[in-house]
């Protein structure tokens, strides 16, 4: 169908033969007038403060008459662009030969026409048509009224604003003028059957003329009048719901963007949190991805542990959670992962403060023997000594000491009288988050059986030593027939 007006662009009507596919398909068919009834019993109350919905390319695959929220006809496909409007991507339609091009959306099936406050969308126009330089896509809703079905239409080229080549620009719909509708296109500004003038009326003209109508389906509509039109379309509102067209990024890459290569304290926590990006194809943002935080190596740890986790943004960042450098000094390790990718490894560093006063250092011992020997046989103690830091310990003496049923057979490093029961250890110093290890052999008595206590200790002489706590061990062996 034509417009009547020979400078006007030709109108994005719904065709009979395309109505006529959805009469057939069941979808006009619940238009009743029991469901008009109800339609009018819908709430039509305030609109609901805008949510940001994604909507894929799969999301709109549907052909149109098909039950689905979404579906499209012709050259519509939602693409990935980093120079999209909002997001990663937009609706991109495409009429070369003038084509029809749509995407409708089934939210307010069956509903009121009263019942829509809110209309809003965004175009982008890459290439003009050859037939009208200000042709945009418009908008479209299908209804079913007193007098038959139609489409109203609203065109960006009736509402007063010129349609610029190569920019977005945002259509309020709800409020601009610019409505007219298929099956009677009049004259401009002169009334319609349907009761508003034609690309003159608002939409509250709209609504007032036919707030009983019910809704078919809504949406973006480039139309058979509009050849060689190629445009964007993006954030398409209804009722306060915005509809942003972006396909999910699937991640190829992550990189760390902040916290790599710092020092801190021990006990302090490190200044820069550790932050990574996630992105896809064309260097695009990745949002909603779980990245997991895991020291790997050395003394520090997250609020909750060793691990952590943080979820991408928007901008394809996920930032950690404090990390905080535990009490020894030295290289700390900490890897980034998501999904299957590679990892990102961070390295840190654990510095022991600056001295202020007398120096101090942890001494540590720990003990290891196995559970059970046999009579006149041998076993082996192993003698842990570890400077958890923050200073260097010089001048550390350690013993291990055992009952008279196991004597001494070999003690490398350590002073032992010949079959004696204790070793003794002069260390002469041990570097801050070091440790060094002796290994004593011992031989069970041939005529004791049952559990043997070992003890093992150490202290610093020249240092003070501020937890000692951790300066002995025991451990237990037990002599078996």
């Amino acid at each position: 169908m034509r417009h009547r007006t020979p400078t006007a662009p030709s109108p994005d009507g719904l065709s009979r033969r395309r109505h006529n596919r959805l009469r057939r398909t069941g979808f006009l068919a619940g238009l009743t007038a029991a469901a008009l009834v109800a339609g009018m019993a819908t709430v039509t109350g305030t609109a609901a403060a805008a949510t940001p919905t994604r909507v894929s390319d799969a999301d709109i695959a549907a052909s149109c008459g098909v039950a689905g929220k979404f579906c499209h006809e012709g050259d519509a496909r939602v693409v990935d662009d980093p120079g999209a409007n909002e997001g990663n991507g937009y609706l991109r339609l495409n009429t070369p030969n003038g084509e029809k091009a749509y995407v409708f959306n089934r939210d307010f099936y069956g509903k009121p026409l009263s019942s829509l406050t809110d209309l809003t969308y965004e175009t982008y126009i890459e290439q003009p048509g050859t037939a009208n330089a200000q042709q945009a896509p418009s908008f479209n809703i299908e209804v079913t009224t007193a007098q038959g079905f139609t489409t109203l239409v609203w065109e960006p080229v009736y509402s007063g604003t010129p349609v610029t080549t190569g920019q977005w620009q945002t259509w309020s719909v709800s409020t601009a003028k610019g409505w007219w509708a298929s099956k009677d296109v009049t004259s401009t500004d002169t009334l319609n059957k349907y009761g508003f003038t034609t690309y003159t009326a608002t939409f509250a003209d709209v609504k007032a003329a036919l707030g009983t109508a019910t809704i078919g389906q809504i949406g973006i509509n480039q139309g058979s009048g509009a050849p060689g039109l190629r445009a964007r379309v993006d954030r398409f509102g209804l009722n306060g719901t915005i509809y942003d067209f972006d396909n999910p990024v699937v991640p190829t890459t992550i990189v760390a963007t902040a916290g790599d290569g710092q020092t801190a304290q021990t006990g302090k926590p490190f200044a820069t949190a550790l932050a990574t990006k996630v992105t896809g194809a064309g260097n695009l943002a990745a949002p909603d991805r779980t990245v997991t935080y895991t020291v790997t190596s050395g003394s520090a740890s997250f609020p909750g542990g060793k691990t952590a986790t943080a979820t991408t943004g928007a901008d394809g960042v996920a930032t950690a959670p404090t990390l905080t450098a535990g009490t020894d000094a030295g290289p700390v390790t900490v890897t980034a992962t998501t999904g299957t990718l590679a990892p990102v490894t961070f390295t840190e560093t654990v510095a022991a403060p600056p001295a202020t006063g007398r120096n101090r250092a942890d001494i540590a011992v720990t003990l290891t023997v196995p559970t059970t020997v046999t009579r006149n046989g041998t076993v082996q103690a192993v003698v842990t000594v570890r400077n958890n830091g923050p200073f260097d310990a010089a001048g550390v003496t350690a013993a291990l000491t055992m009952p008279d049923a196991l004597t001494v057979v070999a003690a490398p490093g350590g002073i032992a009288p010949p079959k004696g029961h204790n070793v003794a250890y002069l260390i002469p110093s041990i570097t801050a988050s070091t440790q060094v290890v002796y290994t004593v052999t011992l031989k069970a008595d041939a005529r004791t059986t049952g559990p043997q206590t070992l003890r093992a200790a150490a202290i610093p002489t020249r240092v003070p030593d501020p937890n000692l706590l951790d300066n002995a061990a025991v451990s237990t062996v037990t002599i078996k027939k």
